[in-house]
């Protein structure tokens, strides 16, 4: 039913993962990649942001960064520390630890997005419907009214990841842990899971990735240079430009004066933005230094990878590697279709919450590895708590 035990051989995989169907002009990846992120979602997922509170942690280079926890109210006291005169800053100050937390799942939003995302919150929802608790990062000036980043975000910035995972474990030491990750950010999920080798942090259970750009620079070459690609090239410059001319408002002496109004291109916008800013030679440099591609063999947690052959932006071909292919850690399913952070179903599984497939795989392989119930026989997923909260 769920996903094969690691110990199974790679070919086994995906023969028993309820399958991806998107019948006629819905399968098109067109339509997959962009009508599902338009449609209205749960109103749980409205409701989950006013559980949420905001909590500023340090990344490794001492840069800020905002996590967006939502704890269970049954939960008799809150785990995070927080002060009303901190204004929301991390407090040092470890809250009392419980003896069975309950789990909990990180969520990354992708390019152009943020902790309050569509698919981000989604997700969430269900996620805690299932009995996680939920971490939202909001990766690097995400939020430029909101998030304390002083530094570029860019699709290397795995010690974001790393820091939120130390994080939880200051605050709820025992929790098991588990990330879903969307494109950007799961290049930077992957990326941190190859660079921990077999050094995991012990909490950390799994993972699972949807959409992922894993070589940098063919995804960039693919999205610049298809022509049936340029709305999708036009829709991220116009909220890149936007991030980063709210930064440079607040922070002039930090986001230069780069005149990005006239950028057209990705690779175009990482060399006149990432690249200074993040210190790189040039955009090949930075997409060679950051892809998650070449440090995929070194993964050593469960780690899912959902892919669809059809996304318009980021060749199949880069998943058709030893790296993918040979690590028993690593799990690909890879139907026909599905677009880019699409996988929209036209069928619908007693088993499944909606027709958004790719998440709900994703959440049923985190939930698997913490021994949460994917569901409760009626079509929705059930809380099934752990016995302390």
């Amino acid at each position: 039913m769920l996903f094969r035990s690691f110990e199974q051989r790679k070919g086994e995989a995906a023969t028993s993962e309820p399958p991806f169907i998107a019948a006629g002009w819905r399968g098109n990846r067109h339509f997959q990649t962009i009508w599902p992120n338009r449609i209205k979602r749960d109103p749980a997922s409205a409701q989950l942001a006013s559980w949420s509170k905001s909590v500023i942690i340090k990344s490794e280079d001492g840069d800020s960064l905002r996590v967006r926890w939502s704890q269970h109210h049954d939960d008799p006291s809150s785990q995070v520390s927080r002060t009303s005169s901190d204004n929301g800053h991390h407090n040092a100050a470890r809250a009392a630890t419980q003896p069975n937390p309950r789990p909990v799942l990180i969520v990354l939003h992708g390019l152009a997005g943020c902790a309050d995302s569509d698919n981000v919150m989604a997700t969430a929802a269900k996620g805690y419907a299932l009995g996680f608790d939920i971490v939202r990062v909001d990766l690097r000036n995400t939020q430029a009214n909101d998030t304390p980043s002083l530094a570029v975000g860019h699709a290397g910035r795995s010690e974001d990841l790393r820091a939120t995972i130390r994080h939880i474990e200051e605050q709820v030491p025992g929790a098991a842990i588990t990330v879903i990750a969307f494109s950007l950010g799961g290049n930077i999920t992957l990326k941190a899971l190859g660079e921990y080798g077999e050094i995991i942090p012990k909490d950390l259970r799994a993972a699972a990735t949807i959409s992922v750009p894993i070589d940098l620079g063919s995804a960039c070459t693919a999205i610049d240079e298809r022509r049936e690609n340029w709305i999708y090239r036009r829709y991220f410059l116009k909220r890149l430009k936007n991030r980063y001319l709210n930064a440079r408002q607040q922070r002039p002496d930090l986001f230069h004066a780069i005149d990005v109004e006239n950028i057209q291109g990705i690779r175009d916008w990482d060399n006149a933005v990432v690249v200074p800013l993040g210190g790189f030679t040039d955009a090949e440099n930075y997409y060679t230094i950051n892809s998650s591609l070449k440090v995929l063999e070194n993964i050593r947690v469960p780690t899912l990878l959902v892919q669809a052959q059809d996304d318009p932006f980021i060749p199949f071909e880069s998943f058709q590697t030893p790296a993918v292919q040979g690590n028993d850690f690593v799990c690909l399913l890879s139907p026909r279709q599905g677009g880019h952070v699409g996988f929209y179903s036209t069928m619908k599984l007693d088993s499944e919450p909606d027709l958004y497939w790719a998440e709900n795989r994703a959440l049923a392989f985190c939930a698997k590895s913490v021994d949460l119930c994917w569901n409760n026989g009626s079509g929705s997923v059930s809380a099934v708590a752990p016995s302390a909260n």
